[in-house]
């Protein structure tokens, strides 16, 4: 009899004993759960960019040259206007005066052709999201330039939670612990318009991709830290693929015949002078094209 009382005791205490463990893991996942709030979801990915194709063919519009059958004239010494393409969001990390410093030495780049006259950094703003043609020509107009060169963007940002993670559920784990790994790709590109023909005559890319670890508190400083030195990563990579494919535009249109090069001061074209002479254009764009192979050896 009395063991019988001490069983069905057990049962009650049993009974009682489930409720409170549900009300513990029910307060446990509440807990951790407000720590996945504050800190963020799992994993978060986000990315910018600006597209040169959604901002010379707005609408899905199909490209159509402003002259049928025309070959670009380009017109040395050369004129070129430098800007970024439109963005609705700015890239992570990378001010409106960072772009600037970065475009300045891409203009270094174009500088140092001889067959440049000058090249002129033109402020983003003038430039409208999804303008076009129309408003490429009216800028290029207002700066006097002949050439285009758009800079566009990519860049995305990756964060995720490892395993160190659970150690968030702590104060001081969040502060002190890098359950965070982050990452950063990012994707420059320089393409060059004939602005008259709307001819695309080079372009030249440069990536960049960057990681790090980070505590939960510090995750936007990191990536913010992360994207800058991958944008700046990528447009030096950029630039230094911008000398190879100028001097891969000097040959197709001396060898080619893919662009007709015309004596801005005469209105006549580019050719090679009497008696096996040699213009001076030629002469520097050998010059250029042997500097460059001297460069890579």
């Amino acid at each position: 009899m009395e063991s019988t009382k001490q069983m069905a005791s057990s049962v009650k205490r049993a009974r009682r004993a489930r409720p409170m463990a549900v009300v513990a893991a029910a307060a446990l996942t509440l807990l951790l759960g407000g720590c996945a709030t504050l800190f963020g979801e799992g994993s978060q990915r986000r990315g910018v960019s600006s597209s040169v194709v959604d901002y010379l063919y707005p609408s899905g519009e199909k490209f159509e040259p402003a002259t049928e059958s025309a070959v670009p004239q380009v017109r040395l010494p050369a004129r070129v206007g430098l800007v970024f393409v439109p963005s609705h969001n700015d890239p992570v990390g990378v001010s409106a005066a960072d772009r600037s410093a970065l475009l300045e030495k891409v203009r270094q780049t174009f500088r140092e052709q001889p067959f440049i006259e000058r090249i002129e950094v033109i402020p983003d703003g003038y430039l409208r999201p999804k303008g076009g043609f129309d408003n490429l020509e009216q800028v290029a107009r207002m700066y006097g330039v002949d050439l285009v060169a758009l800079v566009s963007y990519d860049q995305i940002v990756r964060t995720d939670q490892n395993a160190a993670s659970l150690l968030y559920w702590t104060l001081v784990g969040a502060y002190t612990i890098h359950g965070n790994s982050n990452q950063v790709s990012t994707f420059v590109d320089t393409s060059v318009f004939d602005v008259k023909t709307r001819a695309l005559l080079f372009r030249a890319p440069g990536t960049d991709q960057r990681d790090a670890g980070s505590t939960a508190v510090r995750v936007d400083q990191t990536q913010a830290r992360l994207a800058g030195e991958s944008f700046s990563v990528a447009m030096n990579a950029m630039t230094g693929n911008l000398d190879k494919s100028i001097a891969d535009f000097a040959v197709r249109a001396r060898e080619e015949g893919q662009v007709k090069l015309v004596d801005r001061r005469s209105g006549g074209e580019w050719r090679r002078g009497g008696g096996g002479s040699t213009q001076w254009w030629e002469l520097a764009l050998l010059l250029a094209g042997a500097a460059l192979l001297l460069r890579r050896r």
